[in-house]
């Protein structure tokens, strides 16, 4: 069968045996100040997500499988879905049996890009800072955003939540109605180059296998 990219959840992410993963953010500012103190920052392009993935003790077998999916997506060629093991779930929820299958969507989006409201939740339904979003829009070609929940924000009795701060910033191109993913948000990435350890082998098993990620939208 013809691989398939960028990697689905299921195809990769599932299949790992994460040991941890920090999540970051690259900033890509310029900035300038004076020597008393004063700084000047100017952003020149959108804050992207970074990832440092370390993998568990591995039989060798299944280090290979892993290594060898890393390699077809020829370097920073392709890109794959990846989650934080740490926010597969919102807090409040934390197996998402309480959201279940409903379809949430974006509400409205704050004047200044800086927050939006969700509908479609469960009647006081919660999300909490840290508590992560995917977000697809556009088209030719979709764009996928990752966003950060940076405030608190409890949904109403028709279950919509007033305006929340997040990070980054939203897209103009997100509107009103936009599909919102909050069981296992996944960040779209690549393989930073040179990043990629395959791991030691030994007679049983491979350690110290990991690599690092950045988004790209």
């Amino acid at each position: 069968m013809t691989v398939t990219y960028p990697y689905s959840l299921a195809d990769f992410a599932d299949k790992l045996r994460i040991a941890s993963v920090v999540w970051d953010i690259q900033r890509n500012d310029e900035l300038s100040g004076t020597g008393d103190g004063r700084v000047w920052q100017a952003e020149l392009a959108t804050p992207l997500w970074i990832g440092t993935v370390s993998l568990i003790t591995m039989e060798n077998n299944v280090a290979k499988q892993v290594a060898a999916k890393i390699r077809k997506l020829h370097g920073a060629q392709q890109a794959m879905f990846l989650f934080d093991p740490l926010s597969k779930y919102p807090q409040y929820d934390p197996d998402g049996s309480i959201l279940g299958a409903r379809a949430v969507t974006v509400s409205s989006v704050a004047d200044d890009l800086d927050g939006l409201s969700l509908k479609g939740l469960p009647a006081a339904y919660q999300l909490t800072a840290g508590d992560k979003m995917q977000i697809s829009y556009g088209g030719n070609p979709t764009r996928y955003a990752f966003f950060e929940v940076s405030e608190d924000a409890v949904a109403n009795a028709a279950g919509v939540t007033p305006v929340f701060g997040v990070f980054p910033h939203v897209s103009p191109a997100i509107v009103a109605d936009t599909a919102v993913i909050l069981i296992k948000p996944a960040c779209k990435c690549i393989i930073l180059p040179g990043s990629h350890n395959p791991g030691t082998a030994t007679k049983m098993h491979t350690d110290g296998a990991g690599f690092k990620v950045i988004q790209k939208k």
